[in-house]
Order: C-alpha cells, then structure tokens, then sequence
C-alpha cells in the first residue's frame, strides 16, 4: 500500500492511497476458496467445485467485497500510522475512467483512491498542578436555614382523615369525578382515588374552589374552565362540569423540627441538619 498526501490545509487533509493489485487477487482468492466449501452446485459434490468456476460465477462480487473491505482497513491503518483523528467521515473517491475499474476488478490493476477527511485539532492540556483557586463563600443566615427547614418541613406533611371537617386550603380531599363538556363526557375526565390538596393550584382554574368547603361523603357538582392555552388543543377554552363525589378530607399534619425529624433524612440530630443546609448554601 502506498499513500502520498496531495493537499494539508489546516485541519483538512486530502490524500491519496494505491493498493497493489496483487494483494487484492491474494484476498480474493482465499475468499473464493473459503466459498468453495460453502456453496452447493448443481452437478458438483460438496467442497469439490473448481476455484476457476467459482471465478467465473462470483469472481466479480467477490472482488467488490475485497475492494471495499482493503479500502476501509487501509483508511483505518493510514489514519492510525499518521496519528490522525476524524472529524467527519471521510470522503472517499475513485476514479470515473470505466475502463481503469474494469481493469481493477479484472485484476489487471493497482486500486487507487483519494480520501479527503478533516481531523481534530491537537490540545495541549496545561499544567494544572500549580494552579490554586479560591472558593467563593456566601455568608448563610440563620433566616437562610430556616427557609430551608421549613421547605423540608412541607415536603414532609403528613395527612389525618377529619370526618365532618369542611375542607379548606391546605387539606387534602380524595375524590372520583367524572367531567362533561356540553353534556358529552371526555377523554382523561374521569379519574378515580385522586388526591388534591386545596390552594396549589394542581387543577384547572375553579376546580379547587368548587371543593372548598366539601365534606366526606358528599357529592359534588364543579364548574371549571380550561385554560386557552391547555395542551389537549380539543379542550383548550372549554367550560366542563365535573360530577365529584368526596372520599375522604384530610387534615395537614406538619412534623415537629427536632432530631427525630432530621433522622429522616439520615442525620443524627437536628444540630447536624442545620449544619448541612448551611454547608450547602455557602
């Protein structure tokens, strides 16, 4: 194999590669001996057709294959002997002359190609080892910390069933409903054991005030409207009545902030808590 490099302009590299017509028959002739033992002929036993019938039969598929296999492993071999990595794909091109293939395939030929590829750039990675940084500190208050804590502390609501209780913002109402626009129900308005806690706005406008107020066991007609921009485009804008019958009300239950909380998320006391969330503020 020869290479000769016809243009480096940058990162860009155009090269040409010549593969000796005698490494190609070598190839072809052990893949045509390899196929003997694998077709089956009409009139011959198996493993017994002549290579020179194969030849005459497969010759020139055989030899596609060659060529295009010697021209992968000798870009993959340039670009490794030159130290080279691609960027794209290369490009790779033979030569339009029908006459000059045709010698190739008969053997007659070497195989010449250009490849134009663009490879990455080289980095120097600098030395690092004498570089110092300074970390920037933020100063955490104690109204810092608390904050946090108290986002904590409503992650980690609990919530008590309140037989009777009117339900209000902050509870939590389970509920089965089943919507209609214009008396007509629609898809993914019906749900069963859904659970919606008041003033969070989880559903669409004027749903959650139509249940304020809702006791356990009580059925429930809501008027509510979706919103213009809604993602069902077939919903968007339309006014829905939902028929809703109410399970259960439950009441917030806040956690008391003390070690016991903080062991929940695996930190022996509360001290040790507030430590972290200060570490993670600075």
């Amino acid at each position: 194999m020869q290479v000769t490099t016809q243009s480096a302009d940058g990162l860009k590299r155009e090269i040409k590669i010549v593969i000796d017509k005698g490494e190609l028959k070598e190839k072809v002739a052990r893949r045509l001996e390899e196929l003997k033992d694998q077709v089956r002929l009409k009139g011959f036993r198996p493993g017994k057709v002549p290579v020179d019938h194969l030849r005459r039969l497969y010759g020139r598929s055989v030899m596609a294959e060659v060529m295009q296999e010697s021209v992968n492993e000798a870009n993959e071999k340039t670009l490794k002997e030159r130290n080279e990595r691609l960027a794209v794909q290369p490009d790779v091109t033979f030569s339009e002359d029908k006459a000059e293939i045709e010698r190739v395939f008969a053997g007659e030929q070497d195989l010449s190609f250009t490849v134009a590829y663009e490879v990455l750039p080289e980095i120097t990675i600098a030395d690092l080892s004498t570089l110092s940084l300074e970390r920037e500190t933020t100063e955490v208050t104690d109204a810092d910390i608390g904050r946090d804590l108290q986002q904590l502390v409503e992650q980690s609501v609990t919530y008590e069933a309140a037989d009777g209780r009117a339900a209000e913002d902050g509870d939590r109402v389970t509920i089965d409903y089943e919507g209609t626009i214009g008396g007509v129900a629609f898809e993914g308005g019906k749900g069963e054991g859904a659970l919606i806690v008041l003033g969070r706005g989880g559903f669409i406008p004027g749903f959650e005030d139509g249940l304020k107020g809702a006791k356990a066991g009580e059925p429930r007609e809501v008027k509510a409207t979706f919103p213009a921009e809604y993602q069902v485009k077939d919903l968007a804008g339309k006014d829905a009545t939902f028929a809703v019958s109410v399970k259960e009300v439950g009441a917030p239950k806040k956690p008391v902030v003390d070690d016991a909380f903080a062991q929940n998320f695996g930190l022996e006391t509360l001290a040790k808590l507030r430590e972290v969330i200060a570490t993670r503020n600075k």
